[in-house]
């Protein structure tokens, strides 16, 4: 809509003209910079940051700050976890009765697909969500030449499903992201 031409046509004078156009600019812009100084959103709490994944059968806290998806969340630094879950009820008897050993090969695939690997996985045994967990730590680098950091990947089976958890971590958000991965995979549970 042309303001101008709409108060000429009414007689209105070329100074009041200009003072109305100046007024409706002043509020237009005030309203635009009113709308974007709210500030920063307030902190999330932990409930509800809780993502419940009853299609996958688990529920976690992803940590403040970070942006949750489909079975994966990320840092602000580019770090990122992403959950499979396959179901074992008619695998192969004999892959099953070889877990976790019998998927370190797709592991290492997957490393070597995604990553440059530097190196033989180191293997621990820990825990995810109650349940017994292997853990293992891929030396890699993100692309040839990439300062160095790693892949963790954590196998766990409950009931009839398997679990692998995988963590990514830039080299600059290794220091910093780690710590706070491991919190998030402590804070796991099984539905």
């Amino acid at each position: 809509m042309k303001i101008r031409p709409m108060l000429e046509a009414a007689g209105v004078a070329p100074l009041l003209i200009a003072a109305t156009i100046a007024v409706i600019t002043a509020t237009t812009v005030f309203i635009v910079i009113a709308g974007s100084c709210g500030g920063p959103a307030a902190p999330k709490t932990e409930i509800e940051r809780t993502v419940v994944d009853t299609a996958r059968g688990v529920s976690y806290v992803v940590p403040e700050g970070w942006k949750a998806s489909d079975a994966e969340f990320r840092s602000p630094a580019g770090s990122l976890l992403t959950l499979r879950v396959y179901d074992l009820a008619e695998a192969d008897r004999k892959f099953v009765g070889g877990l976790p050993e019998s998927l370190l090969p797709q592991l290492t695939e997957w490393a070597k697909y995604y990553y440059v690997v530097d190196g033989d996985p180191v293997r621990s045994e820990t825990t995810v969500a109650g349940s017994p967990a292997t853990e293992w730590n891929y030396p890699i680098r993100i692309r040839p030449g990439s300062p160095p950091t790693k892949v963790t990947y954590w196998v766990v089976r409950h009931e009839t499903r398997l679990f692998i958890i995988r963590a990514a971590y830039p080299h600059t958000g290794l220091a910093v992201d780690e710590p706070v991965m491991r919190r998030a995979v402590d804070s796991w549970a099984f539905l």
